[in-house]
């Protein structure tokens, strides 16, 4: 059948549904968050029992003058971030670590400084003594072996604080004393 234009018959056009009514209650609690938020960010964050210098006006301000300089605040003194040398007895260290093997991979320990120190390719048994003038003192040591079996020691002023092995193929093991 054809259409008195000579066209195609058309098809009917489906009804537009019939719009949704938008939820107001999203931007209702969207709205009032964000009063919140920026009341938050205007105060500050103070709780309002702190005072101002802001309270009143200098009273040269006003009769036209300037405003007088305000003393400053003595600042908080900072202590530095490293120790100060100190007058204490210190610690004794002595590191000791015995393998299967006749060679290390590799030694790292904590020095008289306790600054940490590593040796590649060292002969073991390997032994070290270290003076560690500080009151506070980082001691470990860690091993890597060629052989299959570590064992390290920390010894401080004649005690043994840790001792630990470790076994298999290149085998890793650390020790620390705990102050």
């Amino acid at each position: 059948m054809t259409q008195p234009d000579g066209g195609y018959p058309q098809q009917p056009v489906p009804p537009t549904p019939p719009k949704k009514k938008s939820k107001k209650w999203p931007w209702i609690v969207g709205g009032i968050v964000g009063v919140i938020a920026i009341a938050s960010i205007a105060s500050n964050g103070s709780t309002g029992d702190e005072s101002t210098t802001a309270d009143a006006p200098a009273p040269a301000a006003e009769q036209g003058q300037a405003p007088a300089p305000q003393p400053e605040a003595e600042q908080p003194v900072i202590p530095p971030l490293a120790p100060a040398p100190s007058a204490g007895d210190g610690k004794s260290i002595q590191y000791e670590v015995i393998s299967d093997s006749g060679s290390l991979n590799s030694v790292t320990w904590f020095d008289e400084n306790s600054a940490i120190q590593q040796k590649q390719n060292v002969s073991a048994p390997w032994s070290l003594t270290v003076e560690n003038p500080s009151t506070f003192v980082i001691a470990g040591v860690g091993a890597q072996t060629d052989g299959t079996s570590v064992t390290c020691r920390v010894i401080v002023d004649g005690e043994v604080e840790d001792e630990q092995t470790a076994t298999g193929q290149y085998a890793v093991v650390n020790c620390n004393a705990g102050f």
